[in-house]
């Protein structure tokens, strides 16, 4: 592997590096499209700028490199105190828990209406949930499994030269109709957490197949001949953002993306370190026969503390479970551990939810009650009493309220609220570290890096060598 300089391209990628699809990285791609657009690169970035106000590209203003930042002026009034923020340098933990503090006032203010974290977790203004296994399964099976699921360029895109904000040409692990049933899973899980709530004691809670809990549904469809098996899982962060590039001779070359950051660690020579934003969760995975209903929980940008369809479009470099770009790690839930580890989910979606609906928190608390990574390690520090994540950013006032708002809910909460509460406590806090806890913090960030990537600031970080086709 080539030397990395340190003040180089922190997507760069090395070659060779096994993948069935090709690869172009991210400034390269960048330099393409401006050549092939005929553009001067002020011109183009004026185009790109005008494209910023859609949401999903918002993680743009993180990862494009030094010499392709937009100015605060060039944006909408609304993201020019976010842009200012990444103008000049890659964000570090001590600024990511600061700007995670603040979102209320860089974010577009919620749509007027939006379903609060407590109305999403209880599926309230949601289409009817099925209250039987086999209505679930049911959802979507009229799909065809062999169904084109690659996604399709947009008509006329108002970018020139070809690069596209979508990775064309990439296919999906399950069909549409499995996807759905994901989805349906999650949400029938999220509401069963949801009685936890218990508004109107005079009320049935809601059920199925005759089971209130996610506990008890588990071990109904364990004894229908179901398994199941969860485990904390983290890879490279996108925030679900693609792009790819068409090829001369036909087809798209996909264009891996990241978001780097410098992580307030001191490197061998002297120099501090850099590092990709990880993105964790806890996955789960139930499988009866040729069925299988795969499912994520997690702290999410969806507006919630809770389960998700694990529904990811297939990316090889970031999200592939068998060549090394997932990174697994702590223990491996199954029986009665599994069941626990559900139990704790209910009582951090509780809590997390209603602190988020009453302190009407932008995206759901996400930030302000940690991101993805603090909820994955959240539930490690109280299943394991270890954690193995970087950067753990949930900040002292937020783990305070908390623990404030978690001492109102009993008996609802169960009997994991003290190993909660005294997790929070425990829990490293990555915005300034030094010492022994630097030296605790960088095994963290090894540990959560990718076992193969292509991205060179990976393999530097890990030292290791590209792996063997999977």
């Amino acid at each position: 592997m080539a030397p990395l300089l340190r003040d180089g391209d922190p997507l760069a990628l090395v070659e060779p590096w096994p993948c069935d699809v090709p690869l172009t990285g991210f400034e390269d791609a960048l330099e393409r499209s401006v050549f092939r657009s005929g553009l001067s690169r002020a011109d183009w970035l004026k185009r790109l700028a005008e494209d910023c106000h859609k949401p999903q590209l918002l993680p743009l203003l993180w990862l494009l490199p030094s010499r392709w930042k937009l100015a605060p002026a060039q944006l909408p009034e609304r993201l020019q105190a976010l842009a200012g923020l990444l103008e000049r340098g890659l964000l570090t933990p001590a600024l990511l828990a600061a700007l995670a503090d603040d979102l209320p006032h860089l974010l577009p203010p919620a749509q007027s209406g939006q379903a609060d974290p407590l109305a999403l977790w209880s599926s309230q203004g949601q289409p009817a949930l099925p209250q039987q296994l086999e209505a679930l399964l049911a959802t979507g099976s009229d799909q065809a499994a062999g169904e084109a699921t690659g996604e399709r360029p947009p008509r006329g895109h108002p970018l020139s030269g070809g690069l596209l904000w979508q990775n064309v040409g990439l296919t999906y692990e399950q069909t549409a109709g499995e996807r759905q049933r994901n989805a349906r899973t999650a949400r029938v899980l999220n509401r069963l957490g949801a009685n936890r709530l218990q508004r109107n004691a005079a009320a049935s809670p809601w059920s199925i197949d005759g089971c209130s809990s996610s506990c008890a549904w588990l071990q109904h469809l364990q004894q229908h001949g179901w398994k199941a098996e969860a485990r904390l899982r983290c890879s490279v962060a996108s925030f679900g953002l693609g792009a790819s590039l068409p090829l001369e001779q036909g087809g798209w070359s996909q264009v891996p993306l990241a978001l780097p950051i410098r992580t307030g660690l001191l490197g061998d020579d002297g120099q501090e370190r850099r590092a990709l934003l990880p993105h964790s969760c806890l996955e789960l995975n139930l499988r009866q026969g040729d069925l299988l209903i795969r499912l994520q929980y997690y702290q999410g940008t969806e507006g919630l503390c809770g389960w998700e369809g694990l529904n990811d479009l297939h990316r090889p470099w970031q999200n592939d479970r068998h060549n090394g770009t997932v990174r697994y790690f702590g223990e491996t839930y199954t029986g009665e551990r599994l069941l626990q580890l559900l139990e704790l989910c209910e009582l951090i979606a509780l809590v997390h939810n209603l602190e988020a609906s009453e302190q009407q928190l932008v995206k759901g608390g996400y930030g302000s009650l940690g991101f993805c990574i603090d909820s994955s390690a959240l539930i490690q520090q109280v299943m394991e009493g270890r954690c193995q994540l970087f950067p753990v950013l949930m900040g002292g006032i937020w783990r305070e309220r908390l623990r404030r708002r978690s001492s109102q809910l009993e008996p609802q909460a169960g009997p994991w609220l003290q190993a909660y509460r005294q997790a929070l406590l425990d829990l490293p806090h990555d915005g300034s570290v030094h010492g022994s806890a630097a030296d605790e913090a960088l095994q963290r960030l090894r540990h959560c890096q990718p076992i193969s990537s292509p991205f060179a600031l990976v393999q530097e970080l890990t030292q290791a060598a590209p792996p063997q086709s999977p």
